[in-house]
């Protein structure tokens, strides 16, 4: 898939021009949002192992995410952040070009939340469940990742089906978009297109998803060439003036 770098630089320009008014939309729609569903994740996500790892940082990479879990992120960092530490974060949540990466030979997106200088996790008391789940032990022994252990001895297995369950508790609390016609709706999708969501249009963040998230994530890429030949889309089905 093909990096649309015209529209990377449309971006650039009007996060320069309308730093504000993005910042200001995006909290307040959270804000909005309320606390429905967060003591609910809270507690499913409880429920799920603690573990430890060797904080290398090579799996912080922008991953999919509930919009219930993008709403729980977005309050904590209102309710604990400085002004200033939340205009940085904004501030690359907006700056694509300067968090793309490579990891494993693969093409990734950066995490915003993830500090590798201090080696923390920005959000870690709200991750979710995609960090959480990363490195837990499988039912045929076996963990993504050598470097997670679990805190409590002995390690308890994870089924697919025990994960499956607690999502779909989350799923059926969260928003969900058809990013290409015809291929269904799906509710998975980076922190990043939450933030232009909310900042936007669902219709804008679906192109930025398209056509910059996707290029820029070889998982991602991968995960949609495997639905077969996708439809091609003509402009108008997403064009809005909102980013101008």
């Amino acid at each position: 898939m093909q990096l649309n770098t015209e529209l990377l630089q449309k971006l650039k320009a009007a996060a320069a021009r309308n730093f504000d008014a993005y910042l200001q939309k995006a909290l307040s729609a959270s804000a909005e949002h309320g606390a429905f569903g967060m003591e609910m994740l809270d507690r499913l996500h409880e429920q799920l192992p603690r573990t430890s790892c060797g904080n290398c940082g090579r799996c912080c990479n922008s991953v999919s995410i509930f919009s219930l879990e993008y709403h729980r992120i977005i309050r904590e960092i209102l309710a604990h952040w400085q002004p200033e530490r939340v205009k940085r974060l904004v501030k690359s949540a907006l700056r694509f070009d300067l968090r793309q990466a490579e990891a494993g030979g693969e093409k990734r997106l950066r995490c915003i939340f993830r500090d590798d200088a201090t080696k923390v996790c920005l959000v870690h008391p709200v991750r979710p469940f995609a960090c959480r789940i990363f490195g837990l032990l499988k039912e045929d022994g076996t963990r993504e990742c050598d470097q997670v252990n679990d805190l409590v001895f002995p390690a308890r297995t994870v089924t697919e089906s025990f994960l499956a369950d607690l999502q779909s508790r989350v799923l059926e609390n969260s928003e969900s978009y058809e990013p290409w016609p015809g291929k269904g709706q799906i509710h998975f999708f980076p922190f990043e297109f939450w933030f232009y969501r909310y900042v936007f249009s669902p219709e804008r963040a679906l192109q930025i998803y398209r056509e910059i998230l996707v290029p820029m994530s070889t998982p991602l890429t991968r995960l949609w060439n495997e639905q077969g030949v996708l439809p091609e889309l003509r402009e108008d089905l997403y064009e809005d003036n909102g980013d101008r």
